[in-house]
């Protein structure tokens, strides 16, 4: 957890679900670039942080085929810009997208590849930073992303169009909508039972498993497997009936599980906080 640096009345206090610790600190200036002042979502400008180039694009296009916002871009300064145009798409996707841009709060986009603490994607714990002088109020969420991690993993064509970087940046902007992860091994969570709503308006597989099956794959690494399902086509009479898929990605296996149940041999897939790589703290 980062301390940040505000002048005389100015507070922060970093949120974790419900639990926040105030911090206020006088006589020191809070630096104008850690993050927008405007609600919204933002690419990160942050040095080392900052997507760009090819990885933009990248969520860019996710997005648009996603949401069918197809005027959506990041501005200049970062900022992103859904557009009045719309061509196919989900309706729940844009409205994930359209709630989180008037929430109030600020969503920071970081590149985190080749991150040994970061898997596809995860939100940070949040940051309330209050501004005692011009009244200014705001929630400020970092949304980190592993754009190599959707390279590595391997499944069908159709399973990475379910998961890939623009899903995972939807995950996360619902978690800090409110929206909870599952807590049984039996339930897939709020955040994935509202995107399987937008993966079945685009007529892709849907989510089947919250925590994915750990297999061991050699003495320092673990294959995790990732259910999906999908509807096979009608043949003749016959009922539909549902196809499964898998996607496979691989992590080290010093990586601790901290949301399983008790008992349980698995990896939390959706919200990647869950991982903690040992000898490293989250930020």
């Amino acid at each position: 957890m980062k301390t940040m640096k505000v002048a005389p009345g100015r507070s922060v206090s970093f949120a974790a679900g419900a639990l926040a610790g105030l911090f206020l600190l006088t006589g020191i200036v809070f630096p104008q670039s850690v993050f927008p002042k405007t609600p919204g979502v933002w690419l990160s400008g942050e040095p080392g942080y900052k997507p760009t180039g090819a990885r933009v694009e990248e969520l860019t296009q996710s997005l648009r085929r996603i949401t069918g916002f197809s005027e959506l871009h990041f501005a200049k300064n970062g900022s992103l810009v859904i557009g009045p145009a719309q061509s196919g798409g989900s309706v729940t996707a844009r409205q994930i997208l359209s709630r989180s841009l008037n929430s109030g709060f600020v969503f920071m986009i970081e590149d985190h590849s080749n991150s040994p603490s970061v898997n596809f994607g995860q939100l940070n714990e949040g940051l309330r930073y209050d501004d005692a002088i011009t009244g200014l109020r705001l929630m400020v969420w970092r949304v980190r992303l592993d754009f190599d991690d959707f390279r590595k993993m391997q499944a069908s064509r159709e399973v990475q169009a379910s998961f890939d970087v623009g899903f995972t940046t939807l995950h996360e902007l619902l978690h800090g909508l409110g929206y909870k992860d599952a807590m049984k091994v039996n339930e897939l969570g709020e955040c994935e039972e509202r995107l399987n709503r937008s993966r079945a308006e685009l007529g892709l597989p849907m989510r089947d498993q919250y925590f994915g099956d750990a297999l061991r794959l050699a003495r320092h690494f673990v294959s995790v497997r990732l259910r999906f399902r999908s509807n096979a086509p009608r043949i003749s009479t016959r009922p539909a009936r549902g196809r499964t898929q898998y996607l496979f990605f691989v992590v080290r296996n010093d990586y601790e599980l901290q949301g399983a149940p008790a008992g349980v041999t698995a990896f939390d897939c959706g919200d990647e906080s869950a991982f903690q790589h040992k000898g490293s703290k989250d930020q």
